[in-house]
């Protein structure tokens, strides 16, 4: 089955549009959320509904826990928070409820999901190999997926070595013969210094992952920031990737 992979889509709505025009053109069957759907952005609530018109298996992140009274506003910072509490006041009821209520962790297809790390899912990263080695003694199967650090790529560990790698944009990843954990990229936000949003494909049947980038209009976000009172430091990095 291939699956479409997004992650810390953060209330960046052109984004997502963007990414599921471009992904239409791959046959996929499901849609697999790693996280942040809320914050930094303006329009939680409303990629929240277009999420919903898919068959998505949605994974809560730190930001999402926070609208949910999850977590508390000392894990964010100044300017996190600032745009968590700008971005609340639309959220519905329906949204709460559901972050409230869904678990940190799934396993779908034999795929393992979270948004931060199997270790900590609501606010650990695995950022480095030595995270990923320890990420890798938490979930049976081949596969992992994570959100969070909003940069793509993924780490492949074969025997006792595990390396990251950044593949071309389309080219499969192959993970047969080795196990793999991956990370799609944020949607709304990368911070790898390529401003497109960025979202992946697994085929679960293959084993094997491609990662995509994709151009939106982000002048248009940066105007709904700018009308909602966002601060200039959270608008001006959407163009900058970082």
């Amino acid at each position: 089955m291939k699956v479409l992979v997004l992650s810390d889509i953060h209330g960046n709505f052109d984004a997502l549009e963007a990414v599921l025009s471009h992904a239409g053109k791959i046959p996929w069957k499901e849609l697999w959320f790693l996280g942040d759907l809320g914050g930094y952005g303006p329009e939680t609530e409303r990629c929240f509904q277009l999420l919903k018109t898919h068959k998505t298996v949605i994974i809560p992140g730190n930001h999402d826990l926070y609208y949910a009274g999850l977590l508390q506003r000392s894990q964010f910072s100044q300017q996190a928070l600032q745009a968590l509490i700008i971005s609340g006041a639309s959220v519905s009821k329906e949204f709460i409820e559901t972050m409230k209520s869904i678990p940190l962790t799934q396993t779908r297809k034999g795929v393992s999901l979270v948004h931060g790390s199997f270790i900590n899912p609501e606010i650990d990263y695995i950022l480095q190999e030595k995270d990923a080695v320890k990420n890798f003694t938490l979930f049976k199967g081949k596969c992992g997926l994570f959100g969070h650090t909003h940069r793509q790529g993924c780490f492949l560990q074969k025997d006792n070595d595990v390396s990251w790698i950044k593949p071309d944009e389309g080219q499969p990843v192959n993970f047969r013969k080795k196990r793999i954990l991956i990370n799609p990229g944020s949607v709304g936000q990368p911070r790898d210094h390529d401003p497109r949003a960025a979202w992946a494909t697994l085929d679960t049947s293959k084993k094997e992952v491609q990662f995509y980038r994709t151009e939106y209009d982000i002048a248009s976000v940066q105007n709904k920031m700018k009308a909602l009172g966002s601060s200039e430091f959270l608008i001006e990095r959407l163009e900058k990737g970082m």
